[in-house]
C-alpha cells in the first residue's frame, strides 16, 4: 500500500468540543493538544516521515483575549515540558511561522526545542504556529529578493518558504466537517489529497488516520498529467 510521506493536519474543532460539553474553550484546546501527542504516535507505528499540525494561525489573535492568552499558555506550556517526549520517540520539531510576534519567553522555548531535537530522524514534525498560507509565500518572495533574485521562479520561493526543509504534503486531513483550507499551506498543497472528516480534533482517532491513508493508498495521483 503506497502510504503519504507526509501528511498535514488541519487541527480543527476544539471549541466546537467544548461548548458541546459546557466547557471552557481552553478545555478543548488541551484535550486536542493529548490528541495531538497520540497522533505522533500513531504516525509512528504507520512509518509516516514527515506530519505537519496547523495549530494557530495568523488569523486566531483575533479571538477573544482571555483564549489568546490561554492558548499562549498552552503553547508554551507544551514545548517546555515535551523535550523528553519529542526526544524519547525520536522526533524532530519545526516551527513554521512568524516567531517574532510571540513573547520572548515563548520564542525561547520555541528556538530551544527546535535546537533540542534537530538530530531526530524517525519523525520530522512543523508545527505551524502564526502562520499563514499567503504570509508565507510573500515572505518567501521578499526574501528571495533580498537574496539578490532579480526575477522569482518557483524554485526560489520553494527554498524559501517555511517549510523549505519538508516535501509538499501529500495527504492533508482536516477535522471538523468543514471542507475548506483556511489559508493552510496554499503553495504547498497544490497537488495534496484532501481528507475532510466530520469528527472533532479531540475525537480523532488511530482507525481515522489508518482510514485516510487506506482512502489515500486508494487514489491516482495524475499531478496535472493523464
Amino acid at each position: 500500500m503506497a502510504k503519504p510521506a507526509h501528511i498535514a493536519f488541519i487541527v480543527d474543532g476544539n471549541r466546537r468540543w467544548a461548548k458541546k460539553r459546557l466547557l471552557p474553550a481552553l478545555l478543548g484546546h488541551r484535550h486536542g493538544v493529548k490528541t495531538l501527542k497520540n497522533t505522533l504516535l500513531w504516525l509512528i507505528e504507520e512509518k509516516i516521515e514527515f506530519a505537519s499540525f496547523y495549530c494557530f494561525s495568523t488569523e486566531n489573535w483575533t479571538r477573544a483575549l482571555d483564549e489568546v492568552e490561554g492558548l499562549m499558555g498552552l503553547i508554551e506550556e507544551y514545548f517546555s515540558k515535551g523535550e523528553s517526549f519529542f526526544k524519547q520517540n525520536d522526533i524532530k520539531v519545526e516551527i513554521f511561522g512568524d516567531k517574532s510576534r510571540f513573547s520572548k519567553k515563548i520564542r525561547q522555548v520555541l528556538q530551544k526545542i527546535e535546537k533540542k531535537t534537530a538530530n531526530a530522524q524517525t519523525l520530522k514534525v512543523g508545527f505551524c504556529l502564526n502562520y499563514g498560507g499567503r504570509e508565507d509565500i510573500l515572505q518567501a518572495a521578499n526574501k528571495a529578493i533580498k537574496q539578490g533574485a532579480k526575477k522569482l521562479s518557483q524554485k526560489k520561493i520553494s527554498q524559501n518558504l517555511y517549510t523549505k526543509n519538508f516535501p509538499d504534503p501529500d495527504l492533508v486531513i482536516r477535522t471538523s466537517g468543514e471542507e475548506r483550507l483556511s489559508n493552510f499551506m496554499l503553495w504547498q498543497i497544490s497537488y495534496s489529497e484532501l481528507c475532510f472528516l466530520k469528527k472533532l480534533w479531540p475525537d480523532f482517532e488511530k482507525e481515522d488516520l489508518k482510514n485516510a491513508i487506506e482512502q489515500f493508498s486508494k487514489r491516482t495521483r495524475r499531478f496535472g498529467g493523464n
